[in-house]
């Protein structure tokens, strides 16, 4: 999650946002070679991804004092722990 929004959603947005631009690119700029437009700008955006994927997996920072729930085996009540 990244500011409320699942990673699907940002990898989306970022996936159209780096198609709008290339488009952009090769229309407005006739002189670019398409192929390497789309090269560059599909690079980008990969690495972009795996940042997004990256930074929304991170698992929750817990500090001393918070409190967890452990979630148990089926048919057995989670337990709630505070972190020493």
């Amino acid at each position: 999650m990244i500011l409320g929004r699942p990673a699907n959603q940002w990898i989306g947005l970022v996936s159209a946002a780096a198609a709008l631009l290339q488009v952009l690119l090769v229309q407005l700029r006739p002189d670019l070679d398409p192929v390497a437009v789309a090269t560059i700008i599909g690079s980008v955006t990969a690495f972009l991804g795996v940042v997004i994927l990256f930074v929304a997996g991170q698992p929750p920072t817990v500090t001393s004092g918070d409190t967890v729930t452990v979630q148990t085996p089926a048919n057995e009540p989670n337990r709630s722990v505070t972190v020493i």
